[in-house]
């Protein structure tokens, strides 16, 4: 043992170093052979009738089996693995790719290395399984990218691993090696990449597609709980394969799996499964639906591409459909949202005083909400469309958030469901945000929905963008940021909102007093979340202080606090910029001074567990504080016309960047509606 211990240290530094193993390269596939020959964990000791290799073998190796043979398989098993990487990556001289080649052929014909390692694969020792999974991952794709059309890996792995349909540390290693060899082929950069998935995936497709249907529509796996490894190890792997078929086009049959048969995906929340499972289903879902599979390992990826794919189009219909059609049959009274902080995919604070998972309640969120797209749509296509039940399912959605969320219970605004769910996770609210404008649209086309209406089920596109700007003390540059940044869609959503400002000014107007009527309670512990865990909204304590503008902060200060502010784009130090910078922001400011005086001679009450703001210089100010109506008459401009400033400002900064070249794309047609919006400007003065 100690022998082979030995051999294998000298080799594995050798090759570290890229020099040449002092062995041969028979006595050194001979050597890794018998430290994985039969190592602690799987079985008998060596039988006394072995073959000649097996004899050998057994003189080295001693049946005391312990932590010294461990050491020794896990050093063999990741010497190979370590000289198959580097033969992946190019990385050996000519000499040792040589060697390395004729080891690999020595260990195939002669001592049957490929069995052996899938042999370990049920191995106890999780560490000697998932090593052995790592070897059989490096041996594969070594195999794609040659030009050995055999595919003796390939096929053993179909034979040996694949169709054991029951759950085991072996099923399990099998699916997560086929999962890294189409993680590492979609991140490669070889030019034969599409042709390379395909062969694998054209030889996988019968065997996943059987895999498939035993895990997920088995009545055991859903009636027993020990299936969570196995479940979503798979779930990895059709998440890999459904980010090959956005981003190179790839279509074989079991790639459509889960779009054709998402109601068995759907029934698996209805189980005895581990809670990460119903979880790890959900957040696929998300991701599909985003389009985003693949975002966490796909680094510097191209976004996906799939229109005019294959199939494509109807597949995302059938997977919408099946999830209206089980949100219809009460499907999300199924959903379970525990209490406790997210372990994965969030923060650990949440925006229930009870703890909900906040990641759950924002996955069941889009996936609905991006499901209600998709439909609208397809149905929008067709001639003579379809009535697609928007506030019906918009309806069951608030009331599962309601039941989660206190301050959502608490707040009276359906609307602020956005800010309060998605608190801290930008890239979710702007989708949140653009599906429910395109919602809006569509039932706004049907003539369904008043202002009113669309806030009794949080539609209301106005609402969420002055609780948004709220949300962000009114700083213009946090908008900036956004748009110059591509980790999320708010130039699309920024966009539509404004085309919507320029057409239905008359709804803007209504959602700003109607936020100024509610006044909305003011919730400690969210106030909290939005300082501490945001990335956005750690800037100042004045952000924090800001964020309460509502309630009648005057123009001046918020002005002063924004240019107090740290900005993420230091746009005022640009050449030239300073102080004709300082007088425009300072004009602006003046120029609201009016209004500034007014709401700073403000004074505060409070009825109900609601701020209300009573201007003494209001006529009848003693009946405003009672009468909500007076309140709207007095104090209709203030929330108004700080998002109208906002958006002033942010069109002076755009316009100055886009003049010195500064801005990292043409902003022409935002400045355009940036400057409609402030002609409208008038009718909040």
């Amino acid at each position: 043992m100690d022998g082979i211990s030995l051999v294998l240290q000298d080799a594995y530094g050798r090759v570290q170093l890229g020099g040449l193993p002092s062995k041969d390269f028979r006595e050194l596939a001979f050597v890794i052979n018998a430290s994985i020959s039969k190592p602690p964990g799987t079985g008998d000791p060596p039988s006394t009738e072995a073959e000649d290799s097996d004899q050998k073998a057994k003189k080295i190796i001693p049946h005391s089996y312990g932590n010294v043979a461990l050491q020794v398989t896990l050093l063999g098993l990741s010497l190979f693995e370590k000289m198959t990487v580097k033969l992946l990556n190019h990385e050996l001289p000519q000499d040792l790719r040589l060697y390395t080649l004729n080891l690999f052929q020595v260990l195939h014909e002669e001592f049957s290395f490929i069995s052996s390692t899938f042999a370990l694969f049920g191995n106890n020792d999780r560490l000697v399984s998932h090593l052995a999974a790592k070897c059989v991952s490096s041996l594969l794709i070594c195999e794609l990218q040659s030009s050995n059309a055999g595919g003796v890996v390939m096929e053993t792995m179909c034979e040996e691993v694949f169709q054991m349909h029951s759950s085991c540390s072996k099923l399990d290693a099998g699916v997560w090696s086929l999962t890294a060899v189409m993680k590492e082929l979609l991140k490669g950069n070889t030019e034969h990449k599409s042709e390379q998935i395909e062969k694998l995936l054209t030889r996988m497709d019968p065997v996943i597609t059987s895999l498939y249907s035993s895990l997920f529509q088995s009545e055991d796996t859903r009636r027993t709980g020990d299936w969570g490894t196995a479940l979503t190890t798979f779930m990895d792997l059709l998440e890999a394969l459904t980010a090959a078929r956005f981003r190179l086009g790839i279509c074989v049959s079991s790639q459509r799996l889960l779009f054709i048969q998402t109601p068995v995906l759907l029934q698996l929340l209805d189980s005895p499964l581990d809670y990460f499972v119903k979880k790890h289903v959900l957040l696929l879902l998300k991701k599909i639906l985003l389009q985003r599979t693949g975002e966490d390992w796909l680094l510097g990826a191209v976004s996906p591409t799939t229109h005019g794919y294959p199939y494509h189009a109807e597949d995302m219909v059938a997977l919408t459909d099946s999830v209206l059609q089980a949100v219809a049959c009460g499907w999300l009274k199924h959903v379970p949202v525990r209490t406790g902080p997210g372990f994965f995919g969030g923060t650990k604070e949440s925006c229930s005083e009870e703890g909900a998972d906040d990641v759950m309640l924002r996955a069941v969120s889009l996936v609905l909400l991006k499901c209600l797209e998709y439909q609208t749509k397809s149905a929008n296509s067709k001639s003579g469309s379809q009535t697609i039940h928007v506030l019906r399912y918009l309806n069951k959605l608030l009331q599962f958030l309601s039941q989660h969320c206190v301050q959502l219970r608490q707040s009276g605004h359906p609307c602020l469901c956005v800010s309060l769910v998605f608190v801290d996770q930008d890239d979710d609210m702007m989708e949140a945000a653009r599906a429910l404008i395109i919602l809006h649209t569509h039932q706004k086309s049907l003539g369904v929905p008043s202002e009113a209406g669309s806030c009794s089920v949080g539609l209301n596109p106005h609402c969420h963008f002055v609780l948004l700007l709220r949300g962000l003390a009114f700083d213009h540059s946090v908008l900036l940021d956004f748009l110059i940044s591509s980790e999320t869609c708010f130039l699309e959503y920024v966009v539509r909102y404004l085309k919507l400002l320029r057409e239905d000014w008359e709804g803007f107007c209504f959602s700003c007093q109607l936020i100024e009527v509610q006044g909305f309670q003011r919730h400690g512990k969210w106030r909290k979340n939005r300082s501490q865990t945001s990335p956005l909204h750690g800037r100042s304590s004045f952000s924090e202080q800001a964020r309460g503008s509502h309630s009648g902060d005057s123009l001046s200060d918020v002005c002063l606090g924004l240019s107090a502010c740290p900005r993420l784009v230091d746009y005022g130090s640009s050449e030239d910029s300073g102080e004709e910078e300082e007088e425009e922001e300072m004009d602006v400011c003046v120029g609201s001074s009016d209004t500034a005086q007014s709401a700073a001679a403000g004074s505060h009450s409070a009825e109900g567990g609601r701020e209300w703001i009573s201007l003494p210089d209001c006529k009848d100010s003693q009946e405003t504080s009672n009468h909500p109506v007076a309140f709207v008459r007095c104090t209709q401009t203030s929330l108004a016309r700080k998002v109208v400033l906002c958006l002033m400002e942010l069109r002076t900064v755009i316009s100055r960047l886009q003049k010195k070249n500064l801005f990292p794309y043409n902003p022409a047609s935002l400045v355009k509606l940036l400057t409609l919006i402030e002609e409208k400007s008038e009718l909040v003065s």
